[in-house]
């Protein structure tokens, strides 16, 4: 008995091993559209040119904290609008559209790059491999589209503290070359 358990065990971690590889390559075939939007956002509200010191860090590591959530994640970008000393980006607007808002527009935006992972990762399987009973369950379907769904957040929150340090470091070496 305790041996069709280990064999079960191993089952399941072997599965869940499989369909993080096929979430991994999924999200890699979809970054580059991502990367686009993230450059686009940042040129929008010339970020590079409100605050040198990036905001990025702190809510990336809301991100990434065990317990967070997509709506934690977007809860913590709103209350940085109307908190005393917080970076200048998050209220910078670009008409009457506020960056810290079209930022959690963009997270939400992001579910359209889920349903593309998840189709892809549906594509990739195999009709009689046992994943399908994962990505075939509702319930499951729930669990991977709330997973790939973070998973894309802390992505995007990475790059955008990337793009925001690479701006700067172009900005500050442009103006050191203007005699």
């Amino acid at each position: 008995m305790e041996e069709n358990l280990d064999t079960l065990e191993n089952m399941n971690s072997f599965l869940a091993q499989q369909l993080e590889f096929r979430i991994q390559k999924a999200m890699t075939e979809q970054i580059d559209d991502v990367i686009k939007n993230i450059q686009q956002l940042a040129q929008k509200f010339s970020i590079a040119t409100k605050d040198k010191k990036s905001p990025f860090r702190n809510v990336l590591s809301v991100a990434i904290s065990s317990n967070s959530t997509v709506e934690v994640i977007k809860n913590f970008i709103k209350s940085q609008i109307g908190r005393s000393g917080a970076s200048p980006i998050w209220s910078t607007k670009n008409g009457n559209e506020l960056f810290a808002i079209a930022l959690v527009k963009e997270i939400e935006g992001l579910e359209k790059f889920t349903q593309d992972v998840i189709k892809k990762i549906r594509k990739s399987i195999p009709k009689n491999n046992p994943l399908n009973q994962v990505v075939d369950n509702p319930n499951k379907q729930i669990e991977l589209a709330k997973e790939i769904h973070l998973k894309l957040v802390q992505l995007y929150l990475g790059y955008l503290a990337r793009e925001h340090t690479a701006l700067v470091g172009e900005a500050k070496l442009i103006n050191s070359q203007i005699p």
